[in-house]
């Protein structure tokens, strides 16, 4: 079920269009925007490197990460008295979800609106379906995610968006949670808060208040009802802002529970203006 990712000439590309965006979604990438261009400025990570090499999987697009959102640390967690294993995707932790690189089936899709929907695959010990919605509109784009349970489980959504270079963050969250030796968030402080113009792979919390990225002449602003942001700005050739329902390795530590039959919703909008 999971795609064999490149060559491009198997993609099935359906394009959403505004007056002023255009944006391409590869269902059968992970339901992944690969490209959304605002006013002739492209402000997404597409999955190929200027020397036509492709970026790794999860170096690219806007894609969703469902059941779960960032590391869990030594991809296994415990939930009703049972430990379950992961794939070890970010050895030796498993990493952002299990949909994020399967084939989404196109539900419905216009001019403005695309609906895709899947399972949560067999790397998931518990079953259940996602719905994800991307619509646009002038001077905005809006994803919503629903994950619906079948069975009782732990549950976490969020996204993973790729800004290209040269990018910048304008924001100063209220508290960040700090990265012990694995990688893993900590407790919420105010105290010694890195700045986003550094090199950061960090966890903050949400005060609720839009976070403005600048691409280019752009000024890109994202909320989301998440409670949580990772951003990351290690890499090279890109920049990223990620709304998550919960920290990484919430999963283990503090997860949403649903149960069967229950659905975890979350919206997350990107808005801009010249």
């Amino acid at each position: 079920r999971r795609s064999e990712g490149l060559p491009c000439h198997t993609w099935r590309v359906p394009e959403l269009i505004s007056n002023e965006a255009r944006v391409l979604v590869l269902p059968e990438l992970g339901g992944r925007v690969s490209s959304l261009v605002i006013d002739d400025t492209e402000v997404v990570v597409g999955p190929l490197r200027p020397d036509g090499t492709p970026h790794s999987p999860f170096g690219w697009g806007v894609y969703p990460m469902v059941p779960f959102a960032g590391r869990i640390r030594g991809a296994r967690f415990s939930f009703a008295g049972v430990t379950h294993r992961l794939p070890e995707r970010a050895t030796p932790h498993a990493i952002h979800g299990t949909v994020d690189d399967v084939e989404w089936e196109v539900a419905g899709v216009d001019s403005t609106t695309l609906v895709l929907t899947t399972d949560l695959g067999a790397d998931w010990p518990f079953s259940g379906r996602v719905t994800h919605t991307i619509g646009v509109r002038d001077g905005s784009i809006r994803f919503e995610l629903a994950l619906e349970a079948i069975d009782a489980m732990p549950a976490q959504v969020g996204w993973h968006p790729w800004f290209v270079r040269p990018a910048r963050i304008d924001h100063r969250f209220s508290e960040w949670m700090p990265r012990d030796a694995d990688g893993m968030p900590g407790e919420a402080t105010r105290e010694k808060m890195p700045s986003l113009a550094d090199a950061v792979d960090d966890c903050f919390v949400s005060d609720g208040s839009p976070v403005t990225v600048r691409v280019d002449n752009l000024e890109l602003s994202l909320s989301s009802d998440c409670s949580h942001w990772v951003v990351y700005t290690g890499a090279e050739h890109g920049i990223c802002v990620e709304p998550q329902s919960g920290p990484p390795n919430a999963i283990e530590s503090a997860p949403d529970i649903l149960a069967p039959g229950e659905t975890l919703r979350r919206w997350f909008e990107i808005s801009w203006s010249a």
